[in-house]
């Protein structure tokens, strides 16, 4: 009898053990739910070829952006931001890897296709070659993210590969929908020809496709998973061909008359090249429009779902509006040049994030301090909480700071475009120290400096008043590009 007892109390005991196992597993499970809960979800939304005065918020007068001046009004919008290149690859590269893209780790400081699609005989330097993919062992923004419990999604433009063993599927995204080579989509109505986005109905414009795509996403992610969700929405637009649809332009031609403005646009010539001074084109504005449209559409879904109080969203432009030359379609005045240019036009940008622990006194909130394309992958590891490799490197530094209204360093920020652009612009590397902004050009070895708070525009070049400081800043650039191994331009 007491060997009975002894048995079921022995039962008796391991069956409390093993529920008591369970119940802590189910309990560190529910808990490590919770925890992967409180990460915040991310949406990270690039738009193509996007001008700093591009949207309502930022002083147009022409084109019309309600919902980004929404998203504005709740965040923090940063006046001085900056992509990391005056062309579209070199910055997404920055983006995805948190690194300079002249890095020699990263090396494109180039549009990817550039040396295929380009006769350069003409130069009169010798351009370096380019990488033609982000390299594989390249730790990404959506790899860390994906190694750390998030849902990766891709939707849009990639041109970060040549071919498909470099698409975004390879480069830790769960989904790809749209991301190939081409950084043109070719037509914005359907069909599209693009290997990872089946055609829609003849006629379907790509902005409410890709649209339609996100919200599905969102809405299949909200009822399959617990996991948080990082979607990288890097638009088509406002990217040529400039195409829209005729319901949308017949409203900006309107809207053009009423303005009396000039639909013909209003040019300046600027060391050879005219670039348009003023916003009128009613195509443009129509593709402005339809992405404006599609941010909201995010935003309404965001909050429909109940994820809105715990979704980062950035807004930001790969390089700067379009103003010339052929295709020159808007203009980013007070600021010179535009698109393939060193000058402020080419690379300062728009950027607006949305953070969820932001209090109503920090959100609607103006930034002037200096930031890059780069600062963002070391924003989102910090505000995620996601695990940083020991051998990780990062050019940028984490912004987490001043969206709460902490100090930030004083740091200098670097700029290495050694090619020609279809747009005009010629080689050269770039140093913002504070206000000071010097550039050193390689065909004449001569450098331009400006003071960009009291000069914005660049039109007074002060290099010969103040020898001294060009040449320390000249120094400080050069120093810098050797550290990183930059390749530079050289003599045919």
């Amino acid at each position: 009898m007491n060997s009975v007892r002894g048995i079921l109390n022995f039962r008796h005991i391991i069956n409390g053990n093993i529920l008591m196992t369970l119940f802590l597993l189910i309990l560190t499970d529910m808990q490590a739910q919770i925890n992967q809960n409180e990460k915040p979800n991310i949406v990270f939304i690039l738009v193509d070829d996007l001008g700093w005065k591009d949207l309502g918020v930022q002083g147009s007068d022409y084109y019309l952006t309600p919902e980004i001046d929404k998203l504005a009004k709740e965040g923090v919008r940063f006046t001085n931001a900056y992509a990391a290149n005056p062309v579209c690859s070199p910055t997404r590269a920055s983006i995805l890897t948190g690194m300079d893209p002249a890095h020699q780790k990263v090396n494109i400081s180039n549009w990817i296709g550039a040396q295929k699609y380009e006769d350069r005989s003409g130069d009169e330097l010798m351009q370096p070659r380019i990488a033609d993919h982000l390299a594989l062992d390249r730790i990404t923004m959506a790899e860390s993210l994906k190694a750390n419990g998030y849902s990766t999604y891709f939707i849009g433009k990639w041109h970060l590969g040549e071919t498909e063993e470099y698409w975004p599927e390879n480069q830790g995204f769960d989904v790809n929908i749209a991301g190939w080579s081409r950084g043109n989509p070719g037509s914005f109505f359907s069909p599209y020809n693009n290997p990872r986005l089946e055609d829609g109905p003849d006629g379907e414009y790509l902005p409410f496709r890709l649209e339609r795509e996100a919200i599905s996403l969102l809405e299949k992610h909200t009822k399959q998973s617990n996991n948080p969700f990082f979607m990288y929405f890097s638009m088509y637009n406002v990217h040529t061909p400039i195409e829209a649809p005729e319901n949308f332009i017949e409203i900006f031609k309107n809207r053009q008359e009423k303005l009396g403005l000039d639909s013909n646009g209003v040019y300046e010539n600027d060391k050879g090249v005219k670039h348009r001074i003023n916003q009128s084109d009613a195509t443009y504005a129509s593709m402005v429009w339809a992405m404006d449209s599609v941010v909201g559409s995010l935003m309404n879904k965001l909050e429909e779902l109940g994820l809105d109080e715990n979704t980062m969203v950035i807004f930001f432009s790969d390089n700067g509006g379009l103003s010339a030359p052929g295709y020159g379609v808007t203009s980013n005045k007070p600021l010179r040049g535009g698109k393939g240019w060193v000058y402020e036009g080419g690379i300062r940008e728009p950027l607006i994030i949305k953070y969820p622990p932001l209090t109503d006194e920090d959100s609607n909130r103006v930034v002037e301090y200096p930031v890059i394309s780069h600062d963002f992958f070391p924003t989102l590891v910090d505000v995620s909480g996601v695990d940083k490799k020991p051998d990780q490197q990062f050019s940028g530094i984490s912004l987490k700071p001043i969206l709460s209204s902490e100090e930030m360093p004083d740091r200098s920020l670097y700029w290495h475009y050694p090619h020609y652009s279809p747009q005009g612009g010629k080689p050269a590397s770039v140093i913002r120290s504070g206000d000071w902004k010097l550039i050193h050009f390689y065909e004449s070895g001569e450098n331009e400096l400006y003071n960009l708070n009291a000069d914005p525009s660049e039109s007074t070049n002060l290099a010969s008043l103040k020898p001294e400081l060009a040449s320390s800043l000249e120094d400080d650039l050069m120093q810098y590009l050797k550290d990183i191994k930059a390749q530079f331009p050289k003599e045919k």
